[in-house]
C-alpha cells in the first residue's frame, strides 16, 4: 500500500513544487501549470513505471510476484518489459511534447487500465487481497485518467502548439 500512495503523492508534490519554483516566462498561467502537471504525470509516472518494471524483471521478481498474490512466472518478465517500454515513452515526453506526448498517454492508459481490470478481476474472482494487488488499482486507474484529462486541457490551452 505504502509504495503506491507514496509514488502517487510524489507526482502531486513534484508537480506542485515545480509549479511554485517555475521561472519560465508565463509561469503560473493556466497553460503553463497544465503543462507542468502533465509532464509530471506522464514523464514522472514514466520513471515510476520503469522502476516497477525493473522490479518485475530483477532479482527480487519472485518477492514482487508474491506481494501481488501471484506465483512468479515468465509472464512477469513480459509485464516488466512492457512497464519499462511505456515508462520510457513517458519519460521521453519531456523532450517530445507533440504527438509523441499523445502516444505516451495512450500507451499509459491502455497498459494501466488493462492492469487495473486484471487486478480487480483477481480481487473479485479469486479473492486476491494481497496488498500490491488491491492498492495498485487506484494508481492504475487515476494516473492515466489524470493524464488524459491534462492532455486534453493542454491541447485546448494552445500551449501545445507553442511548444512544438
Amino acid at each position: 500500500m505504502g509504495f503506491f500512495v507514496v509514488t502517487f503523492l510524489g507526482l502531486v508534490v513534484g508537480a506542485l513544487v515545480h509549479t511554485l519554483l517555475d521561472r519560465a516566462p508565463g509561469r503560473r498561467t493556466r497553460p503553463r501549470v497544465i503543462e507542468l502537471w502533465l509532464l509530471w504525470f506522464v514523464a514522472g509516472g514514466g520513471v515510476l513505471s520503469m522502476i516497477g518494471g525493473l522490479g518485475h524483471i530483477g532479482p527480487y521478481a519472485p518477492q514482487v510476484a508474491a506481494s501481488i498474490g501471484w506465483a512468479h512466472s515468465p509472464f512477469q518478465w513480459e509485464v516488466g518489459w512492457a512497464d519499462i517500454a511505456v515508462g520510457l515513452i513517458g519519460f521521453l515526453s519531456i523532450w517530445n511534447r507533440g504527438s509523441f506526448m499523445t502516444a505516451a498517454v495512450i500507451a499509459m492508459a491502455v497498459l494501466y487500465w488493462g492492469d487495473a481490470i486484471g487486478h480487480v478481476m483477481q480481487w473479485a474472482a479469486h479473492g486476491n487481497t494481497a496488498p500490491n494487488n488491491v492498492w495498485t488499482i487506484p494508481t492504475d486507474t487515476l494516473q492515466p485518467l489524470i493524464s488524459v484529462a491534462l492532455l486534453i486541457l493542454y491541447r485546448r490551452s494552445g500551449r501545445a502548439a507553442a511548444v512544438q
